[in-house]
């Protein structure tokens, strides 16, 4: 293995690493302990905790471990292995971190700190871990696997509700106000992810030029199951024709297309564009526009 793979791979790691740590230092020290549930798995294993006393890592372990078992065939052997190591690494630094929570119980802005600095930490985790090509399980992959046995539901549409429905069941197992505040915390979460990852952009359209096309595409196409279409191109300082390939992905995919091309062509041209409304099969429906 050359050194510069071995430097990449390094990276990944410790993005994931770091991530790992921030996101279970927001859920100890500021969401836990007030009681705020933004959602995903781990929200739903906070409100099993409330009744249960199960710790919440376990919970999201195992709440997390059928999915895996689903998906790993189509999230590929290394972004499937990095992703298990995060998801369990993460469920078991929440469990045994010895960090307390930072704010006495008395302060009158508990909730309201809580939610912020608890949003902008986890944010700035998971998008750290997003970055090093690894996911941690929870809503967003049970959209994709609800989106590819349906192939109706949108991907965005399936993590807006299942993330909904825990913010809401927070309201009844705590209170109203808790529920405001994870909701606050889910927004916060979400504009760090998309502001580390991908700028503020949800989604990105890639052009591609490189003498290795038809390789880019291929491992496009089988790696990610994500569609790519050629354009016919043409160079006018060398006068030759060429393809160009179009493609476009969600923001938490940006890193693994651009690890994708830089394997197959480090000499590649990528032009990366915001694309501020995408509509069609993996986004959202045009019927739904």
């Amino acid at each position: 293995m050359n050194r510069k793979v071995v430097r990449a791979e390094a990276k990944l790691w410790l993005q994931i690493i770091l991530g790992m740590f921030l996101c279970a230092a927001a859920y100890d020290m500021f969401l836990i302990p007030n009681e705020i549930a933004p959602g995903g798995f781990t929200g739903i294993a906070q409100l099993i905790n409330h009744y249960t006393g199960w710790p919440v890592g376990l919970m999201t372990l195992a709440l997390n471990v059928p999915l895996f078992l689903l998906s790993m065939r189509s999230l590929g052997l290394p972004f499937g292995m990095r992703s298990i190591v995060a998801s369990a690494g993460l469920s078991v630094l929440i469990d045994v971190l010895p960090i307390p929570s930072v704010i006495p119980m008395d302060t009158p802005e508990r909730m309201l700190l809580a939610a912020v600095f608890g949003g902008v930490l986890g944010g700035a985790g998971f998008g750290l871990i997003i970055r090093g090509e690894a996911t941690t399980g929870g809503t967003d992959m049970l959209a994709k696997i609800i989106n590819e046995r349906t192939h109706r539901a949108s991907i965005g549409a399936v993590m807006v509700a299942a993330d909904g429905m825990v913010i809401l069941a927070s309201a009844f197992v705590f209170d109203m106000v808790s529920a405001m505040f994870a909701l606050i915390s889910t927004f916060l979460m979400g504009e760090v992810i998309d502001y580390l990852v991908d700028g503020l952009n949800r989604a990105r359209a890639y052009l591609i030029i490189s003498s290795h096309n038809d390789e880019i595409a291929e491992r496009i196409l089988k790696d990610m199951d994500r569609g790519v279409t050629g354009l016919n191109g043409k160079g006018m300082y060398s006068g030759e024709d060429r393809q160009v390939l179009l493609c476009v992905i969600s923001r938490n995919e940006s890193p693994r297309l651009r690890s994708i091309v830089a394997s197959c062509d480090p000499s590649a041209f990528i032009i990366a564009a915001s694309a501020h409304e995408v509509l069609g099969e993996g986004f959202r429906p045009i019927n739904r526009a």
